[in-house]
């Protein structure tokens, strides 16, 4: 079995999931790539020939099946699971809610928050037998802010902190611990995108601090509370958002 410490990021080839795998990569970890972006198999190719350990595995968090098959390739390869880092997401559809289909608002509510689940379902699972565990569900500051033309992102990142809670409650006899961190504004392409889509939000994700996170001010935090730093903390969901929320 491989001596290094495994660990699960969904959403990893590309924003805040790329800067943890990066992050992670960095602190020695052994890291399995999830993600329907097939530049995470260049991306794992690459922590390979550096001298780190790093697979990839297509994954549609939507799909029961492709979370299955991703979590057993990280215990086949790996020899067990002892950290996940949940950040596979899609924006919403930058609409006022009465114009929402419910089409659209199911397609959110597949991928971020039945994603989610199936993500801790499958997790949780493989790493039960061992008593010994730490995950992350990326969240958003939204679960708690409201935002412009965004009912559909907000009702589903807040339930990802319900579904956190909920779990912790559950496992922390077992030693797992499962944590949510509630990004603000970050420079990555999906923030992009729902920005130029809904200029509204620009004049409300960057108060106070005036400027949005880099994507590895995010993941120092993810990393922070699957590691050892985070050893006696549980079922929160914490902001990382330059004050986003008390604004």
């Amino acid at each position: 079995m491989n001596e290094r410490r495994s660990v699960i990021v969904t959403g990893g080839a590309s924003g805040i999931g790329k800067a943890c795998v990066d992050g992670l990569v960095a602190d020695g970890w052994a890291v399995t790539i999830a993600d329907r972006n097939p530049e995470g198999e260049a991306q794992a190719a690459a922590i390979r020939a550096a001298g780190g350990a790093a697979q990839f595995v297509a994954t549609d968090v939507s799909r029961d099946e492709d979370v299955r098959t991703l979590v057993k390739a990280a215990t086949d390869a790996y020899g067990q699971l002892h950290a996940a880092i949940n950040c596979a997401g899609i924006v919403g559809v930058s609409k006022p809610l009465h114009e929402i289909t419910p089409e659209e608002y199911d397609r959110i509510i597949a991928i971020n928050l039945r994603g989610m689940f199936l993500c801790l379902r499958h997790q949780i699972a493989a790493m039960l037998p061992y008593k010994d565990g730490a995950i992350v569900a990326v969240s958003s500051a939204a679960a708690l802010k409201g935002l412009p033309w965004s009912s559909d992102y907000c009702s589903s990142k807040a339930g990802i902190d319900g579904l956190v809670r909920g779990a912790a409650m559950d496992y922390a006899e077992h030693n797992l611990r499962i944590n949510a961190i509630l990004p603000g504004a970050t420079i990555t392409p999906m923030a992009m995108s729902s920005t130029n889509a809904n200029p509204a939000l620009a004049k409300t994700r960057t108060r106070p601090m005036e400027r949005m996170a880099d994507p590895s001010e995010i993941a120092a935090a993810a990393i922070f509370l699957v590691g050892k730093g985070g050893s006696f903390v549980t079922g929160i969901s914490m902001p990382v958002d330059g004050g986003m929320v008390i604004a």
